[in-house]
Order: C-alpha cells, then sequence, then structure tokens
C-alpha cells in the first residue's frame, strides 16, 4: 500500500512538472505576438529607447496609416481567398466522395496519382504554371490566383475527405436509397453534415495557406491594386524608413487579425476534425 501511495506520488509531480512545462511553453510561444501588438502603439523614439516597456501613449496614427495604405488590399485578398477556398471545398467534397462511394476502373491508381502529388514540392511547378497563365491569358487577374490554389489545394482535401467518408456506415446509404434518394441528396443531405468536422479542418488550413501565400502573387499580379495583402504588406514594410517603426508593427497587426478571427470562430470544428481524423479505424 505504502508503495503504491509512493509510486502515486510520483507521477502526480511528474504529471505536474509536464503541465509547468507545457504552460511555459504556451506562453512563450505568445510573447512575439504580445510584443508585436505592444510595438504598434508605440512611437518610434520608444521602441528605441524603451522596448519591452507598456506604450506611454498610445499612438493611434499608427493604425490609421497602415488601416489607409492596407485596407483595400485586405478586402481584395479576403474575396479572392474565399472564393478559392469555397471552390476548393466543393471539389473537396465531389472527389471525396466519388473516391469513397463509387467502383470504376483506375480507381485506386488515380487515387494513387493524387496522393504522390502531394510529395511534387510546389516550387517545382511555378514555372510551368505561369506559363499556362500566360498562355490563357489570365496574368495580372483573381483567377491566375484562385486556379492556381485550388489546383493545389483539393488534393489534402480530397484525400481526407475520402478518408472520412468511407469511415461512415453503409447502412445509412443503402437506407438513403431504399427511399428513392439520388446522389445529390446523399452528397448534401447526408455525407456533407456527417464530414462538417472535416470540411472545417480543410477550410481552415487552406485559408491560412492562401492567406500567407507570397511568391505566387508576386509573379503573376502585378498592378498594386489586386495585389494581395502578404505581398503588400512587404512593399509597405519596405516603404516606411526607421522613423516609422510603430506603423510597420501596426501593419502587421492588421494582417494578423482576418486569420486569428477565423481560428476564434472555427476551432472547434477544426479540433474536432483533427480527432476525427486521429482516431479513424
Amino acid at each position: 500500500m505504502k508503495q503504491r501511495s509512493e509510486k502515486k506520488r510520483k507521477e502526480n509531480r511528474f504529471q505536474a512538472i509536464i503541465e509547468v512545462i507545457m504552460v511555459l511553453v504556451l506562453t512563450s510561444s505568445f510573447i512575439p505576438m504580445l510584443l508585436m501588438i505592444m510595438m504598434s502603439f508605440k512611437s518610434t523614439w520608444e521602441v528605441y529607447n524603451n522596448f519591452f516597456g507598456l506604450p506611454r501613449a498610445i499612438q493611434w496614427s499608427n493604425y490609421v496609416g497602415a488601416v489607409r495604405f492596407l485596407i483595400g488590399n485586405m478586402w481584395n485578398t479576403l474575396g479572392v481567398v474565399l472564393a478559392a477556398v469555397l471552390l476548393t471545398l466543393v471539389l473537396s467534397t465531389l472527389g471525396g466522395y466519388v473516391f469513397a462511394t463509387k467502383t470504376f476502373p483506375g480507381k485506386n491508381f488515380l487515387f494513387s496519382m493524387i496522393v504522390v502529388t502531394m510529395m511534387i514540392p510546389g516550387v517545382l511547378s511555378l514555372a510551368a504554371n505561369y506559363t499556362l497563365i500566360i498562355e490563357y491569358g489570365l496574368l495580372d487577374s483573381s483567377w491566375a490566383l484562385i486556379l492556381h490554389w485550388v489546383t493545389g489545394g483539393q488534393v489534402l482535401g480530397i484525400i481526407l475527405c475520402r478518408n472520412s467518408i468511407e469511415a461512415l456506415p453503409r447502412d445509412l446509404y443503402e437506407a438513403a436509397r431504399i427511399e428513392g434518394c439520388g446522389e445529390f441528396h446523399l452528397l448534401t443531405s447526408i455525407t456533407v453534415p456527417l464530414v462538417k468536422p472535416i470540411l472545417s479542418t480543410v477550410a481552415v488550413l487552406k485559408v491560412v495557406d492562401y492567406y500567407n501565400d507570397f511568391i505566387w502573387p508576386m509573379m503573376v499580379i502585378e498592378s498594386n491594386r489586386k495585389q494581395v495583402v502578404t505581398v503588400v504588406l512587404k512593399v509597405f514594410t519596405s516603404s516606411q524608413d526607421l522613423s516609422n517603426v510603430g506603423i510597420m508593427f501596426a501593419g502587421y497587426v492588421i494582417a494578423t487579425i482576418p486569420l486569428l478571427i477565423l481560428f476564434l470562430f472555427t476551432s472547434r470544428l477544426y479540433m474536432e476534425g483533427l480527432t476525427a481524423g486521429a482516431v479513424k479505424g
């Protein structure tokens, strides 16, 4: 009994140490963000002379200047990203449904080829994709971004949707077909509601992926009005000299807000999707 009690105390002590370490790691991960927010409210003098201290006087003018420079491109970026994500979800759901529920010649081979494309570094296809964009006359247009993002983004979506749909009970589909449901009704009324956590996971991953893309927009978008926020933020940072450090940090904060809002509202479904994938099988 005494040995069991001693073992229990050691386990509790070890668990407490692990929890303390996790709290410290979690806290340290927020330090860069907190510093960025603090810097965005400071004057340039305070940034250089009171780096870790709180701002003495909040400089709202930093955000005013950053918003004026970035607001147009922010809305443009959100519109293009949302269009690409919606199209990615539609194609991922359709592809996953077909691979999970249908049988046709070459099905496994075709799915294997889709999986193989994930092993090819995206940078290797930039030149070929750029040539296609020029040939189709899509240079400097939103479609140049949307089509490129969707063609690569749907691969992961198809794989996740296929695995999730395959885990659903076949009896659901058989009962629905007996009741006279067609394929469209099976997809929209049964499949989509049941795989909503996976779709939310794909949506969050693709929003972050598309929103943070830098190289491809810089290649295919020439006009500043149509450019995405990541490239514009780089131009904005380069245009500010060392006397406007606070406004630079304000721009970083503004560019981060959409992703933060997204994760706050979708974190529950996102974690459900990850958990569903983890316990599959």
